[in-house]
């Protein structure tokens, strides 16, 4: 199922002169297409808008984006992603006045292992490569993702699904792919992403419904030892959506109510979008 495009043709390599493959001066977004619908369209549009801006790129057209994922005939379940660079500017870390940003559009199939991880619930493990801090790239999905990269590689059993990721504080942040959420007390609890960590599009949803649905959230500095004495654990992103977490380290947590709420109530075609395909 694989497909990419590259500045809306078909190809499948870049310059070698290309910033983001030299740099990672660059964003993305990864998005769900389920049923021929883009989930949380906007919020990633925001996101992808938002990076723009904080790495002095050039936001491309909406319609361009849709454009482009339209001509992949893209109609089934799959993996969008996108991805936006400086383009090709020449040797140094310097950002040249001008630049021809490129952008990319990928179509990948739909991971099958979703549905039951999420009925069984996930292993977690504690990595210790850290997270980098640096406000300015906070939030924002940058293309340089080497922390997540090393803490990934940090385990090879397959009944691991994710791995918690830490500041250089000992704050755990988020995991390799996801953002993580904790219960106690009925009260949600969150990392602070104000200096590392991506701001998830399922995040910030939960977030919003947590509290429509009455409940407390506050974002705060987690260290490991009290992330292990919380009633309830879930991760979240934009593929997986919720994710209940039933083991770090070899230390159960039980799938609570809080939990099991955030899945009923989760709608992950909310904001949906159809593509038009050519």
């Amino acid at each position: 199922m694989n497909r990419l495009l590259i500045n809306g043709r078909p190809e499948t390599q870049i310059p070698f002169s290309d910033r983001g493959l030299h740099y990672g001066d660059g964003l993305f977004e990864t998005i769900a297409l389920r049923g021929g619908r883009l989930q949380f369209w906007q919020a990633h549009l925001q996101r992808m808008q938002l990076g723009c801006q904080r790495l002095g790129l050039p936001a491309i057209e909406t319609q361009q984006w849709l454009d482009d994922i339209g001509a992949l005939d893209a109609t089934d379940d799959a993996v969008i992603k996108l991805m936006l660079t400086r383009g090709s500017g020449g040797r140094g870390y310097r950002a040249p006045n001008s630049v021809q940003c490129t952008r990319a559009v990928a179509m990948y199939e739909m991971p099958g292992h979703i549905e039951a991880r999420r009925a069984a619930g996930v292993k977690l493990h504690i990595c210790k490569t850290p997270v980098s801090s640096n406000s300015q790239l906070a939030g924002i999905k940058h293309l340089n993702r080497l922390d997540s990269v090393l803490a990934r590689n940090e385990w090879h059993d397959e009944e691991i699904a994710e791995g918690l990721m830490c500041d250089d504080l000992g704050h755990v942040i988020e995991g390799t792919m996801s953002n993580v959420f904790m219960v106690q007390n009925r009260i949600l609890y969150t990392p602070i992403l104000k200096k590392a960590g991506i701001e998830g599009i399922i995040r910030n949803r939960v977030i919003e419904l947590a509290k429509q649905l009455g409940f407390v959230v506050q974002q705060i500095a987690m260290d490991r030892k009290r992330l292990m004495t919380m009633d309830e654990i879930f991760v979240t992103n934009s593929i997986i959506g919720i994710w209940p977490v039933i083991d770090i380290e070899g230390q159960h947590f039980k799938r609570g109510e809080v939990t099991e709420l955030m899945l009923q109530h989760l709608d992950m075609n909310e904001g949906a979008i159809d593509v038009q395909t050519d």
